[in-house]
């Protein structure tokens, strides 16, 4: 049960330097409930007291955006939320901003987990260029089930994906993050590639907030590889990730893909 809260916010409007002049997060919190969503080790969201997942609360801002700011600019949704998470199916809430923001003629860059996001292509139709990232933690929806119990299946997202790229919105895919010997980053490769312009690689990144949480979770699922997080996550080994960006690399460039990797 999520229990859903509305608040009020000066703006929706924050500058950011990810990869976009703003960006705007229309909710707090995240209905995916992923439990390695580095959003919940942030400041805020670990003093709640409410467990990741189980709270979303909708931005009300007191003004609407700030169009002439944001005229033929960029725009990113979101670095701290998902904005097609399953609330926005019956709520749109996104898909209102985004009508909102047509007449400043933004580009616009969502990074999702959600099939939803192929709802609204006919708004994207109306800027001058959207790119949909899918994020991807791995092809199996065994794995998807506990990491990500609400977010969209991989074949679902690949659905999106399709429609998308034939509707002629550009395609992007962030497989991240990365477990290691748990992602297969050969099979994302393979699924997405038809579908994605570009592909960006992150490994799985460790907080003092949820360490010990995902270690757990790995050790639940796959207790043989505790000795091979051990010796990534407690001694700092860098040759798995020396080893499996050799394998991305061979992969993307066999494929004629543009990819950027973070590690």
């Amino acid at each position: 049960m999520v229990t859903v809260r509305y608040v009020k916010v000066k703006s929706l409007l924050s500058p950011t330097k990810l990869g976009a002049d703003f960006v705007i997060n229309p909710y707090v919190g995240c209905p995916h409930g992923c439990v390695y969503c580095y959003a919940a080790c942030m400041r805020g969201a670990a003093e709640r007291g409410e467990p990741w997942g189980s709270y979303l609360d909708v931005k009300c801002p007191a003004a609407p955006p700030d169009l002439a700011k944001l005229y033929r600019r960029s725009v990113l949704l979101s670095s701290m939320t998902d904005a097609y998470n399953p609330y926005e199916e019956r709520a749109g809430v996104t898909r209102a901003l985004l009508r909102s923001l047509v007449p400043a003629q933004p580009d616009v860059v969502i990074i999702t987990k959600s099939a939803l996001v192929s709802r609204d292509v006919d708004i994207f139709r109306e800027f001058p260029r959207v790119k949909a990232v899918f994020s991807f933690s791995s092809t199996d929806d065994d794995f998807r089930r506990r990491a990500e119990p609400h977010a969209s299946s991989p074949a679902r997202k690949l659905a999106a994906m399709e429609t998308l790229r034939g509707a002629g919105v550009e395609v992007g895919v962030m497989a991240a993050p990365i477990f290691p010997e748990i992602t297969d980053c050969a099979k994302i490769i393979e699924a997405c590639a038809p579908f994605a312009s570009s592909m960006t690689f992150d490994t799985l990144n460790l907080r003092a907030g949820n360490r010990d949480k995902i270690l757990n979770f790995v050790k639940t699922l796959r207790p043989g590889l505790a000795p091979l997080y051990r010796r990534i996550y407690a001694e700092g080994d860098r040759a798995y990730w020396r080893e499996l960006r050799a394998r991305i690399e061979a992969d993307c460039r066999a494929r004629g893909l543009k990819f950027s990797i973070f590690f």
